[in-house]
């Protein structure tokens, strides 16, 4: 019987994909998990289903409970509530990170109670003069309450200014490209919902 291991898919992971701009390839997303959330989606590889506050990686199908990375770029836009249309156009971030242990891709969007999610990183970059990527971050959840019930959102918590030359290297470019970019990163193109709020 001929085995097929992760060794050779990793080696061969590219065919077909030469000609394909990196930066075209839509990253997976990192989603909250709320008391709305489907959680028959939230299933990691091995089993595990996320709770509420979890995050949870759509391409790696992992569970995490925090997670550190790096913010490439970072979009105010706008969105319609597909669940309630009649509120009009809203506010959103739009989010290109990378995680710090694999620096592999991913996507997160902050809206509602969570649209300033980013604000200490936005901060903290413009009062040091340095770029956004320069800053390792670790995102958590948080739970709060109100007049609508209990729900998490996700804080960032500054963990410290990057040092490293050759991962700054690595940042910035990613970070220029996708800046290069803009616009065309920030469609209403994704259907998850992203944060599901009890608003």
């Amino acid at each position: 019987m001929a085995v097929y291991g992760k060794d050779r898919l990793l080696k061969n992971a590219k065919i077909g994909m030469k000609k394909v701009d990196p930066l075209d390839i839509r990253p997976p997303q990192i989603l909250l998990a709320q008391k709305l959330s489907d959680f028959s989606q939230f299933v990691s590889t091995d089993g595990k289903q996320a709770k509420i506050g979890d995050y949870f990686h759509t391409g790696k199908l992992e569970v995490m409970r925090s997670f550190d990375a790096y913010i490439l770029y970072a979009a105010k836009v706008p969105y319609i509530d597909r669940r309630h249309p009649e509120e009009g156009e809203k506010m959103m971030y739009k989010a290109i990170g990378v995680l710090a242990d694999d620096f592999s891709l991913f996507g997160i969007s902050f809206r509602s109670s969570s649209i300033y999610t980013l604000s200490p990183l936005f901060s903290v970059a413009a009062s040091q003069n340095r770029p956004m990527f320069s800053f390792l971050v670790t995102f958590e959840s948080k739970l709060i309450s109100g007049d609508k019930g209990e729900w998490y959102i996700p804080v960032c918590r500054i963990k410290k200014p990057e040092d490293d030359p050759e991962k700054l290297v690595f940042l910035e470019n990613m970070a220029l490209g996708f800046d290069a970019k803009g616009d065309k990163l920030t469609g209403e193109d994704d259907d998850e919902e992203t944060d599901n709020m009890p608003f």
